[in-house]
């Protein structure tokens, strides 16, 4: 699955909203096998981080609460397990396809990264055992990387922060 932030810009300013987007077919393909199975009635969904990477400090601080979320297409699953840095979501099904669509207005100046975490252990729902893991990945051209850099100068950024995570001001 992938999502994509918008706007794609580096900065925005308090009160703008940034939307993340995700859908994918209710049918994903078995890595070992190739073939196709069938997840639709199965609960789809990732944890949210959200982090503000203050001036004043070499430690990162969850930022949940410096945006109002506005949920389009998913429902909270209420699986916050550090409150301050992760909400919850699942994906909606809607004809065939898995949904996602949230809005976050930015209510504080300062940067921040939001990632959508994999989610692990899916259990099909229509009568087979099937079990999955459903990789998430940021399909955005450019995700800002230089935010996470320049915080953490020297340090190599992993392969999952590439791949999940987006950057961005607010001003």
């Amino acid at each position: 699955m992938q999502e994509t932030f918008s706007p794609e810009k580096d900065s925005i300013a308090v009160g703008d909203t940034l939307w993340v987007n995700s859908s994918h077919s209710t049918s994903f393909t078995d890595l070992n096998s190739q073939a196709e199975v069938d997840f639709s009635n199965s609960q789809i969904g990732s944890n949210i981080r959200i982090l503000n990477f203050p001036d004043t400090s070499q430690t990162v601080i969850g930022a949940v609460n410096d945006f109002d979320i506005i949920k389009i297409y998913g429902n909270e699953t209420g699986n916050d397990n550090i409150p301050t840095e992760n909400k919850g979501f699942y994906y909606q099904e809607i004809n065939g396809n898995y949904i996602f669509k949230l809005g976050f207005i930015a209510k504080k100046k300062g940067v921040y990264g939001i990632s959508l975490g994999n989610d692990f252990g899916i259990v099909q729902r229509k009568g087979g055992c099937e079990k999955a893991t459903i990789e998430i990945d940021n399909a955005n051209t450019n995700t800002h990387l230089y935010y996470y850099e320049n915080f953490f100068p020297g340090d190599p950024v992993s392969q999952y922060t590439i791949r999940h995570a987006y950057f961005f001001k607010v001003y």
